[in-house]
């Protein structure tokens, strides 16, 4: 008996097209080919100060899944929040030498690295949220970031806020006007900005750590700290602290970035959809930080906190202290064109 051979019948344009119409035939849908998942293999290492939960964590980390669900594309990004990686300096030192691949932090924590982001620290420019996401998507922020890019190793991604303005807290006493203020040691950054404020105010400025801040307030070390309720709530500063001020002189900004070399690394395509992707979790990320910020006053509140809102002389008192800092010496790095730019965008 002569054993048959089947020869393999070659796939044609013809063959493949009468598959899909079988197809269609037997289950009622067209034969769809899958587009491929594009995948960036190499470790994206986010070192990130915001705990999980908190939209200055969320604003990276829901990153992958937006790229995977929208943009077909995955990545290995690898989160470490609250700060395990390091204190913020050292990961701002290690996100430029590629140690880390993606880190956010304030503006003022840049300030040791870069002046791109100095006049966004300035008092009394960013008058409330509405203005804030108006600046993180204007031209200005693109030209501040490219100026960043220029001196360090970095890509920047879009902007966040990061719990909306400062408050100034305390365990002495309440603080109606700077007159009030007498000297009281305040934990502040490392911005000389920051630190002119506070001088001006009449508070005694001392650089800490974040991770250091509420052993050093439970010590003595310092009286209090300038920060957001987000953070003394996230943080249980509130077991430290008792009276806060709204100044609202200072609107806290997230910076966030990627490694250079790593961005570089990326092809076009994936660099496109990450940067879509990062937009949308920022956005995202915005919303949720804008609700947050006015519960997290309720809930300081609800633990016993007093949190004193000035009467308009009282917050005239603190604003043109406030605003001399425009024109002090750490500020001559301030292109004046950007205080300009901040006060018509105040009135858009």
């Amino acid at each position: 008996m002569t054993k048959r051979t089947t020869e393999p019948k070659l796939i044609t344009r013809r063959t493949a097209l009468a598959g899909a119409t079988a197809a269609t035939a037997v289950t009622g849908f067209p034969f769809v080919a899958k587009a491929q998942v594009k995948k960036f293999a190499k470790p994206i290492v986010a070192g990130l100060n915001g705990k999980v939960g908190d939209p200055t964590y969320e604003s990276i980390a829901m990153i992958p899944k937006i790229l995977k669900e929208k943009h077909n594309v995955e990545i290995n990004m690898q989160l470490h929040p609250a700060s395990t990686l390091g204190t913020d300096q050292a990961l701002l030192e290690s996100v430029q030498t590629g140690f880390v691949g993606i880190n956010s932090n304030t503006s003022s924590q840049w300030s040791p690295f870069t002046s791109a982001w100095e006049f966004a620290d300035l008092p009394y420019l960013i008058s409330d949220w509405d203005m804030a996401l108006r600046l993180y998507k204007s031209d200005l922020f693109h030209q501040q970031a490219a100026e960043m890019e220029k001196k360090l190793n970095v890509k920047v991604l879009p902007m966040v806020g990061a719990g909306g303005f400062r408050m100034m807290w305390n365990n002495k006493r309440p603080l109606k006007t700077p007159a009030d203020v007498q000297g009281l040691k305040i934990r502040s950054t490392t911005a000389p900005i920051v630190i002119e404020l506070n001088k001006l105010w009449g508070f005694n400025p001392t650089p800490i750590a974040w991770t250091e801040t509420y052993t050093s307030i439970k010590q003595g070390v310092v009286d209090g700290m300038e920060v957001q309720a987000i953070w003394t709530y996230k943080f249980n500063l509130f077991e430290v602290l008792k009276y806060a001020t709204e100044t609202r002189s200072t609107f806290t900004n997230q910076v966030q970035v990627m490694n250079g070399d790593l961005w570089k690394a990326m092809p076009p395509d994936i660099q496109t959809a990450f940067m879509a992707a990062a937009q949308e979790a920022a956005d995202i990320a915005n919303a949720s930080d804008r609700k947050l910020d006015t519960e997290y006053h309720e809930q300081l509140k609800a633990k016993g906190m007093e949190i004193y809102e000035p009467t308009p002389a009282e917050y005239k008192a603190w604003r043109d202290l406030g605003e001399k800092v425009w024109d002090g010496a750490n500020a001559k790095k301030v292109d004046k064109t950007l205080i300009e730019a901040l006060l018509k965008m105040q009135k858009t």
